[in-house]
């Protein structure tokens, strides 16, 4: 069929234009033309230069793309060209590229990327949390999207899911670490900003408490004489005993291998990776060793020093479950709720109400960071002597407390 020469064309030239057994054009002037196919089908193209070579510009189909919006699109494209000296069909690859590449890059994927990144620097309990958060509370709700295209409206979503059965700590917590994948994902240009504002005041606020504890010398003299007919595993009444000894973090004491122990000399030495305030610190903490804890250690290492943890969960090769711990805790002591973390609270507490130490040793104890960053910067004091010395003195004064110093032999498996 003979092509149609007419300079301009209007919607109903296109409209009532026949398909023929071979595609034609429909000229409408600088370079605009519709070409219609055999099938019916009608599509804008532009045909332009650049730098001297021909470029055939896509533009829509008809009646999708009118004739007007095609005239608009092929006036930017020719300006691109002509003024710009850009290949629009360079760009559009590119953009279709970036397009695709965009979709695999999900949430998950960027996610799981941070994680094993910040694996080298977390602590292994805080890793796992992290971890089991995000499959159990995040990637069902935002794992397949790519992270470009969430918002906070949809960060908040998930979110309140977790705030509506009020598990608020958990919920902040896990809104920090999703800001900190986006912080990620931004510093590799993924995104172009991050879209978790500093606060959400839709929101609930966790008004953190201190953790449950014993109130006094007495109850905790309460908690260790329970302690003697507490029937569950003898591994995990020695994990109690020592809980309140030690009075370092639960995970440290519950994740403790034996090979960590020096008994000779009397003391137990934490991995650094596996320290909390690690990022601090120069060189591992060190905790001392009461002839109390050394004798229940001992006892312990009867039942359990064939195998590489102290407190061994039942059927697997794992250290035992905070859970297990929490729910002695609960056995022993029914007066009222406290949990293993209180300990350190407890001991805190009567060290430094005693007025014996100085409070750098006993924060030097409790393995904290220096609040001071200057001087903690500085100051590389270990305090082992009278680390040593407070040992000593707290566990006599447990031994006390459970009963005018008379000490009870554990009840063995």
């Amino acid at each position: 069929m003979k092509k149609l020469s007419a300079e301009s064309l209007s919607d109903l030239t296109i409209k009532a234009a026949k398909p023929a057994s071979k595609p034609y054009t429909l000229r409408d002037g600088n370079g605009l033309f519709v070409l219609v196919h055999p099938n019916s089908s009608k599509y804008f193209q532009l045909r332009t230069t650049l730098h001297g070579k021909a470029k055939l510009i896509q533009l829509g189909s008809y009646p999708e793309l009118s004739l007007s919006e095609a005239r608009i699109q092929a006036r930017e494209k020719r300006k691109q060209v002509k003024v710009n000296h850009v290949d629009p069909i360079l760009e559009a690859k590119l953009a279709k590229q970036q397009k695709a590449k965009d979709a695999d890059n999900t949430f998950q994927k960027i996610a799981e990327e941070w994680l094993l990144i910040k694996q080298r620097t977390l602590a292994p309990s805080t890793y796992l949390k992290i971890k089991q958060t995000f499959n159990a509370n995040v990637y069902s709700m935002l794992g397949k999207y790519p992270i470009k295209e969430i918002d906070n409206k949809l960060v908040r979503k998930c979110l309140l899911v977790m705030q509506k059965r009020g598990a608020l700590e958990l919920m902040e917590k896990t809104r920090g670490w999703i800001k900190q994948v986006f912080d990620f994902a931004l510093s590799d240009k993924l995104i172009s900003e991050n879209p978790i504002p500093v606060k959400d005041e839709r929101l609930e606020k966790h008004i953190s408490e201190k953790f449950p504890r014993l109130k006094s010398k007495q109850d905790a003299g309460r908690l260790l004489r329970n302690l003697v007919e507490y029937g569950g595993s003898f591994e995990v009444s020695i994990c109690v005993y020592l809980q309140l000894h030690f009075a370092q973090r639960p995970s440290e004491l519950r994740c403790a291998k034996w090979v960590e122990f020096d008994f000779d000399n009397a003391i137990w030495t934490l991995p650094l990776a596996q320290s909390k305030t690690r990022k601090y610190m120069t060189k591992p903490h060190t905790v001392m060793l009461s002839k109390q804890a050394i004798q229940a250690l001992k006892e312990l290492h009867s039942y359990t020093g064939h195998s590489e943890y102290l407190f061994t969960a039942r059927l697997v090769n794992q250290p035992v479950s905070e859970a297990t711990i929490r729910k002695a805790f609960r056995s022993v002591f029914t007066d009222y709720h406290i949990v293993p973390h209180g300990c350190r609270h407890f001991f805190s507490t009567q060290a430094n109400e005693s007025g014996l130490f100085r409070q750098d040793v006993i924060e030097s104890f409790l393995a904290h960071s220096d609040k001071d960053k200057i001087r903690g910067t500085y100051n590389e004091a270990t305090y082992d002597s009278e680390r040593r010395q407070l040992a000593q003195w707290w566990s006599d004064q447990l031994d006390a407390m459970r009963e005018g110093a008379k000490v009870l032999a554990f009840k063995q498996a």
